[in-house]
């Protein structure tokens, strides 16, 4: 009866403690994106480490601008620059959830790598964003909240469609699925954009903004995630990724 009970009680000690260790907020990682199978999420943010990111400029993670505080990620000054991840994805899901200050501006940008201005000669590190922005209150949004530059566009090309954005102070859930060369951007669980990188109406809509000599923008077969600093404070928590 004793060793009967003995081994009842490891056994739950293994599992509980198995479990815990994959919970988003234990903090620990066992695996790198290259080896993490098609299908497992990889969490990015967990509310504790950065070990998952870096600089755009440089291979350590800013030691200024940029604040984990109770389980959040946000800018608190300025100096951090935008942040990248230090692994590249191609087909994925990526889900984030944010949430507004008052007249705050930020974005993720995905598919970023070095790209050319072929007019300039001038190389930079840039890829499409998922805009995030205070629709209700920023000066150049609150008259078109639903416009090509407001929350969960792709960032002046293709405005968001049947979007319900909660207001500075309250959480979203945003989503960016990316398969081959179709991408879909959700936000609060309803699919608000979608294109074809490459495409023509991709190219025709490209070709309208400043980024219409920018070659590849879009386009690179695999790239990093980006979180801009625009010295505005979003908070950001439970970001996590996974291969499709």
């Amino acid at each position: 009866m004793k060793i009967k009970v003995f081994l009842s009680l490891a056994a739950a000690i293994f599992f509980y403690s198995f479990a815990l260790a994959d919970s988003p907020g234990s903090g620990k990682v066992t695996m790198n994106s290259g080896q993490m199978p098609s299908g497992e999420w990889e969490v990015l943010f967990d509310g504790q480490s950065m070990q998952k990111w870096k600089s755009k400029s440089g291979d350590g993670f800013p030691t200024q601008g940029w604040k984990v505080e109770n389980g959040l990620l946000f800018l608190d000054g300025k100096g951090g620059g935008d942040i990248i991840t230090k692994e590249t994805y191609s087909s994925f899901e990526l889900v984030f959830e944010f949430n507004l200050t008052e007249k705050a501006n930020s974005g993720i940008k995905y598919f970023v790598g070095n790209i050319v201005n072929k007019e300039t000669g001038r190389s930079m590190v840039n890829g499409p964003e998922y805009q995030i922005i205070d629709d209700f209150n920023y000066p150049k949004i609150k008259d078109d909240p639903n416009g090509l530059s407001s929350t969960a566009s792709l960032y002046l090309m293709i405005e968001p469609v049947n979007k319900k954005l909660n207001p500075a102070g309250q959480w979203n859930t945003g989503k960016i699925v990316v398969k081959g060369k179709k991408v879909e951007h959700w936000l609060n669980g309803v699919k608000v954009v979608k294109y074809k990188r490459g495409s023509k109406d991709f190219l025709k809509r490209k070709a309208e903004t400043k980024f219409k000599n920018d070659e590849d923008y879009g386009e690179l077969k695999s790239g990093h995630i980006l979180l801009t600093d625009h010295n505005d404070k979003v908070y950001f928590r439970n970001i996590k990724i996974r291969k499709l």
